[in-house]
């Protein structure tokens, strides 16, 4: 799966009206400084907190009304950007995905690098277009639970020998307390080198076979609150895996349903 797009490719297309640039750094970063042409969305805007602290999804209708104002929908590319390494530009794609936007990618270096490499950047806010009404193409959620797990699912699935569970955290974390039966893959590892937002697919792709975690097997990833994992869940496309999840309440939400740790 093409998960991401490169400078040069992003350069060459600023000013393209079919593309939507977010800025995923949150808004006083972006006061600071920006990408040409993109507009702010925090992570903070595509999360709906439960009641007992768990990040989740949010739902259909709130997604259709930021995405909408963002001047989404299925006839724009968007592209996102973060700072490396900040997983949480990757909880916005996959939130994109979650909600069925068929054409969302990742720019494959953070702002830093960008900015040391001359590229664009401004300081002037983006504002969105005022249209007429009939004028405006909405945001239409396509809810795609294919890519979503929770705790319920997981408690089923954990013992299958067809599923892997990997847990996105750090050594410290997973050995300190995680679902059991997880395998470890520390989300960093995918990371690349000089401020690359994703490590190479074919390296990739071997340290997930060599921890177990194959193309054969559904995959299901968390973190602690559903940050790191989606960074997770990209890799996991980078590298080729077609049947990956993301545990958006992650191990906030598994605890605080009562169920066992290791």
């Amino acid at each position: 799966m093409i998960v991401t797009v490169d400078a040069n490719w992003l350069v060459s297309r600023l000013d393209d009206p079919n593309i939507v640039i977010i800025d995923g750094r949150g808004i006083m970063p972006y006061r600071f400084g920006h990408i040409k042409n993109a507009v702010p969305l925090g992570v903070d805007h595509v999360i709906s907190i439960a009641d007992n602290g768990a990040n989740l999804a949010i739902d259909a209708q709130i997604a259709e009304k930021i995405f909408t104002k963002l001047d989404i929908n299925d006839s724009k590319e968007v592209i996102a950007y973060g700072e490396y390494p900040d997983p949480s530009v990757a909880r916005i794609i996959w939130t994109l995905m979650y909600h069925g936007h068929p054409n969302v990618k990742l720019l494959d270096i953070g702002y830093s690098q960008w900015q040391k490499a001359g590229l664009p950047i401004t300081k002037q806010i983006q504002k969105t277009v005022q249209q007429p009404k009939e004028a405006i193409a909405n945001f239409v959620a396509k809810t795609n639970h294919a890519i979503r797990a929770d705790a319920q699912m997981i408690k089923v699935k954990q013992n299958d020998p067809n599923v892997v569970i990997v847990d996105a955290r750090t050594p410290q974390e997973h050995i300190q307390a995680r679902i059991p039966g997880s395998i470890l893959h520390n989300w960093e590892e995918g990371l690349g080198d000089f401020g690359k937002m994703l490590e190479d697919q074919d390296k990739l792709q071997s340290k997930f076979e060599n921890k177990g975690i194959t193309k054969d097997k559904e995959v299901i990833c968390y973190c602690h609150s559903g940050m790191r994992a989606s960074h997770t869940y990209l890799q996991l496309k980078y590298a080729g895996f077609d049947n990956v999840r993301m545990y958006d309440g992650s191990i906030i939400d598994w605890a605080r349903h009562g169920y066992p740790l290791r």
